[in-house]
């Protein structure tokens, strides 16, 4: 029997897992309707990657995005023979969030046991938290993937085999390539150090002092290497992604201020009652006995959610990387209260166990797949498909939310500038989409709609999209330019 065979034989109840939420995230390929601007913008530039145009949106070099996610999505669509929809693209996302849950089996197997890897893994799956997310063409999933990979893999190297410690820098620079914040490692390692020193022992001191573990973070420098030379070549600042990516946050929607407390107030909706009730006895379970391993990945959840409550602005999404860690301290938990059972009423809670988590969930995160849309669907698909039937080849469109245009208009899109260089942008382009839904629009272009209301019926010039309270307008930039008067 070949090797990879003989292992998904010794492995197969975690091949089975695999299987089973393969299938059940197959089910949500169509979810939210379209892509938002964030999707549309990963998605685009992994269409012009296959398409040899670099890494651009419309044709000009992004400086924000690294390149995991859309060199992923790529590659996806390459083996799709160069389908760029946006199912294709979520195909990604369903490989990535079963490589989260094998990266938890892993490391908790490796940590305890496989039936605690198993549990673990199967809670992370279940988590709204996280299987809401599955459909999204975003970071989120990729990033807490690796993030988790570096944690565990400097626990490993310290407490273990330094060997390891090349690997968790391997793991950071992958992490850090698909999100910004996986800077947050650093001081993570800072607080992390000091506790292996103090309560480690003679052997794991050897290992913080050994050649690996001062020779391994530059693995992690030689991972980001051609990204850095990239981003200088390119805009001539190495650290300019993090640099936009560190001001995203506090310039984001400025207006708002949200309680501190949010990401609290919002883990028992992001767990559910029944992984909410075994994490707290997982926590109290870990202060009690102290066990090494949960207290760093206690430690490392709470990092989490602190770092990111000092935010004004918060989103669930922001915090998912915290959940990776949760699932083992609430996998421990169940473990360690079923630990006396005989063999086979222990494999009957906890086979129990788990199929009330998947009742429970599966009732709370279903609607939210049927019933929840990107704002602007469909109208704003409806536009665009108006857009393709009536625009040149090639031609340039004036519009806020600019990626969602380029990903589904397949034009090259720029967004509105400023209103006093609006009419030389109108006579440079050939078609203006205005939303109501779009955040980001510029307050004048608002106030165009009065004038916009007037547009001729015929779609060759302009047409209206609504559904509900969302609205898209397509118009001709000539149009538009003899609206506003000399």
């Amino acid at each position: 029997m070949s090797r990879p065979l003989s292992l998904v034989v010794r492995e197969w109840p975690i091949a089975a897992l695999l299987l089973l939420f393969g299938m059940l995230y197959s089910t949500t390929l169509d979810a939210y309707g379209m892509f938002m601007w964030d999707e549309a913008e990963y998605a685009s530039l992994a269409r012009s990657i296959l398409r040899g145009d670099g890494f651009t949106i419309s044709g000009e070099p992004n400086p924000l995005r690294p390149p995991v996610l859309p060199l992923a999505g790529a590659a996806t669509m390459w083996l799709y023979r160069e389908q760029s929809d946006d199912q294709v693209l979520r195909v990604t996302m369903s490989g990535f969030a079963l490589l989260a849950l094998l990266c938890v089996y892993a490391f908790a197997r490796a940590a305890y046991d496989r039936t605690t890897a198993f549990i673990a893994a199967a809670l992370l799956g279940l988590m709204p938290g996280f299987w809401l997310f599955v459909p999204y063409f975003m970071a989120e999933i990729p990033f807490l993937t690796f993030f988790a990979a570096a944690v565990w893999f400097y626990y490993f190297g310290a407490y273990r085999d330094e060997r390891f410690f090349l690997w968790s820098w391997i793991a950071w620079g992958l992490a850090i390539l698909t999100r910004y914040t996986a800077t947050l490692f650093i001081p993570l390692l800072a607080m992390f150090i000091p506790i292996a020193w103090w309560l480690g022992g003679p052997q794991t001191r050897r290992r913080l002092t050994s050649r690996a573990f001062f020779l391994s973070p530059m693995a992690g420098f030689l991972v980001l290497l051609p990204w850095l030379i990239r981003e200088y070549v390119t805009f001539h600042n190495p650290l300019i992604g993090f640099r936009l990516a560190a001001n995203q946050l506090q310039k984001y929607m400025p207006g708002l201020s949200m309680p501190w407390n949010y990401y609290l107030r919002r883990l028992p909706a992001m767990l559910l009652l029944p992984i909410a009730a075994l994490f707290v006895a997982g926590v109290l379970w870990t202060l009690w006995k102290r066990d090494r391993f949960t207290i760093h990945c206690l430690l490392t959840a709470a990092f989490i959610l602190t770092w990111f409550s000092c935010y004004r602005y918060k989103e669930d999404r922001m915090v998912t990387s915290a959940l990776p860690f949760i699932a083992v301290i609430s996998a421990l938990s169940l473990v360690k209260a079923t630990g006396k059972l005989r063999p086979p009423a222990r494999s009957a809670v906890l086979a129990a166990s788990l199929a009330v988590v998947f009742v429970v969930n599966f009732r709370a995160t279903r609607p939210v797949f049927q019933n929840t849309f990107t704002v602007g669907y469909p109208s704003f698909l409806d536009a665009m498909a108006s857009l393709r039937l009536h625009a040149s080849p090639g031609a340039l469109v004036l519009g806020a939310n600019s990626p969602q245009i380029y990903w589904y208009s397949n034009l090259p899109s720029i967004n509105i500038p400023e209103e006093k260089d609006l009419k030389e942008a109108l006579r440079h382009s050939e078609w203006v989409v205005i939303s109501n839904f779009e955040p980001e629009q510029k307050p004048y272009v608002f106030g165009l709609l009065n004038r916009i209301t007037a547009a001729p019926g015929s779609a060759e010039s302009a047409a209206r999209f609504q559904s509900g309270g969302t609205l898209t307008i397509v118009l001709r930039s000539d149009w538009l330019l003899r609206a506003l008067g000399p």
